[in-house]
């Protein structure tokens, strides 16, 4: 993966994470808050995962069973 496109999505997961947390400032918008932090998690796991140093995915889905 290009490394200026791998900076450019670990930053809309950043925006996210934010969001995130605005979101879960009110009982009303926690859902949304809570739907847009997994986003971003899950954006900032799959950019990491195909990142080309990357060799022992068994040792990232074994952390992410057990998490």
């Amino acid at each position: 993966m290009n490394a200026n496109l791998s900076s450019l999505l670990y930053l809309v997961a950043a925006v996210c994470f934010i969001m995130a947390l605005k979101g879960l400032s009110s009982p009303v918008s926690a859902r949304n808050g809570n739907r847009i932090g997994i986003g971003g998690m899950a954006l900032a796991v799959l950019v990491t995962l195909f990142q080309p140093g990357v060799e022992s995915y068994w040792l990232v889905v074994l952390g992410v069973i057990i998490g």
